[in-house]
């Protein structure tokens, strides 16, 4: 079957073309996604602003303006791939785990094992009573849960534990006489793999001023890799969640208790 073609004007256009420019278009908006509020959206969109130069020189016939600019992209390429080398990593990374969700849930239904809310397990009510307590002290405590990325890959630093959930051991991690209540608790395959760990800090500029140190680097961490993050603040006590870049300030102890039997 031959391809479709369109007529317009002197133009022909056939369906692939369409493919190209809507493939092109959620490519753009994925990485404005993964850019948006960090100093790299500044930079990413002047190189877009000077490719976009050199199309419109190069059609108007401008040889000499046309091939400085295009030396410039190619050396703006490489320059590229340096600058945003956390941005392209976290976008492969994010690729990548959507890739398997999907595969898992279209497995997950052809077998009829789709997920319910189930019961919450003993650790997660645990964590739950932690949380409840630390924020009725306002006890500063961040939490990450990892899924399937690689916590090692960013988060660094702290002490390694691999102790078993309990909620003594939680409160008495981020005590304020504890030498392990800075950094983040990572919990991973069920365990409490390390406690004080570093984590990077957001540079988000759509934040609220009035969030601290800890709640950027949930928020930091959840734009890196695939994790689940919860925040008790210092300050005024209330429970945060964050996840793929997005913070939930002030949740409530039914949603802190749907968010852990989801995220758990």
């Amino acid at each position: 079957m031959s391809l479709l073609l369109f007529s317009i004007g002197f133009l022909q256009v056939d369906i692939w073309d369409f493919f190209d420019v809507l493939i092109v278009g959620v490519m753009l908006y994925q990485l404005f996604r993964l850019l948006r509020g960090s100093i790299a959206l500044n930079i990413f969109v002047g190189m877009m602003l000077l490719f976009l130069s050199y199309q419109a020189f190069k059609a108007l016939g401008m040889d000499l303006l046309s091939s400085i600019l295009y030396q410039f992209i190619n050396i703006g390429f490489v320059s590229l791939i340096i600058i945003f080398q956390p941005e392209v990593r976290r976008f492969l990374l994010l690729l990548g785990n959507s890739t398997l969700k999907q595969r898992d849930s279209v497995w997950n239904r052809l077998l009829g094992r789709e997920a319910g809310d189930g019961e919450a397990s003993p650790e997660t009510e645990d964590i739950r009573r932690a949380f409840l307590r630390m924020a009725g002290n306002r006890t500063g405590a961040l939490v990450i849960i990892t899924k399937d990325a690689d916590p090692d890959t960013i988060i660094t630093g702290g002490t390694v534990l691999n102790a078993d959930i309990s909620y003594g051991l939680l409160v008495s991690i981020f005590h304020r006489e504890s030498p392990l209540h800075d950094g983040a608790v990572v919990i991973q395959d069920r365990r409490i793999r390390r406690a004080s760990a570093i984590l990077p800090v957001s540079e988000n500029t759509d934040l609220p001023k009035s969030v601290g140190l800890r709640h950027r680097a949930a928020v930091g961490v959840s734009e890196k890799i695939d994790v689940s993050c919860f925040i008790v603040s210092e300050e005024t006590g209330r429970i945060s969640f964050a996840q793929n870049g997005v913070l939930e300030q002030g949740i409530s102890e039914v949603r802190l208790s749907e968010l852990l039997r989801q995220f758990y």
